[in-house]
């Protein structure tokens, strides 16, 4: 790490009212933080996480924390993720930030949604080649868009690594299927009687995923959610219309 940077980092973390300020979110695995500040003429922007304490789970947290330092350092040379400058007194994990907005949101204002697919996938590609299978893409936070609409997958707190253990090749491997299903999800809005014949050989359900749908669909049937969201839609376009 840049020894200006490291300075710069500490006195910034020493300052408790300085950090919490810059407070970003916070929730039972930890926190994380927006360091900000300007070296040699440059501004710097990354984003400071740490694990949660606790009596009974903090060492937990902190296993997974430096569990996601390791991630990140094997993904040091693949684009479309946060870069990783450093796990400062393997207590403060720091990445880099990247301005973009959240897919959830930005997916219905993309110029070319073919083409940030296709570059969202090769992302996939890209990680699942040095070893790391993210898991949890069904979540459309986890995808940033950046202003000229290339794809950033973040959140890699639950990623796998396939290291040697045949325990972890097993869980790569299955997270990896996960991502390409989550992939078909996201693109295809659930809409899997769309998917086109290219993109089918990277829809295969886990039984896993299958029970789940089923699951849902039973649940979204005895509760009467189809005619519940008609009826809130109707309500809603009398509304419009009276206005």
């Amino acid at each position: 790490m840049d020894e200006q940077l490291e300075q710069s980092l500490r006195r910034w973390l020493a300052d408790d009212a300085q950090r919490e300020a810059a407070l970003l979110s916070a929730g039972y695995q930890g926190s994380a933080y927006l360091f900000a500040d300007t070296l040699n003429n440059r501004p710097v922007r990354l984003v400071v996480k740490t694990a949660a304490g606790g009596l009974f789970t903090g060492w937990f947290h902190r296993l997974m924390l430096r569990r996601e330092a390791r991630v990140y350092e094997r993904m040091a040379n693949v684009a479309g993720v946060p870069h990783s400058p450093g796990f400062l007194d393997n207590t403060w994990l720091l990445l880099e930030y990247i301005d973009g907005e959240s897919l959830k949101t930005a997916r219905y204002s993309l110029s070319n949604p073919d083409a940030f697919y296709d570059q969202l996938l090769q992302v996939l590609h890209d990680f699942h080649a040095v070893g790391v299978g993210h898991g949890d893409l069904k979540r459309k936070d986890n995808v940033l868009v950046t202003a000229d609409e290339q794809p950033v997958v973040i959140d890699f707190g639950t990623a796998v690594m396939r290291d040697n253990g045949l325990l972890d090749g097993l869980l790569f491997r299955l997270l990896r299927r996960f991502d390409y299903n989550a992939w078909i999800k996201v693109k295809y809005a659930n809409d899997y009687s769309a998917i086109s014949p290219d993109d089918a050989r990277w829809y295969r359900p886990t039984v896993v995923e299958s029970g789940f749908r089923l699951l849902r669909r039973f649940w979204r049937t005895i509760t009467f959610r189809q005619a519940r969201k008609a009826r809130r839609r109707a309500r809603a376009s009398r509304s419009g219309n009276s206005d």
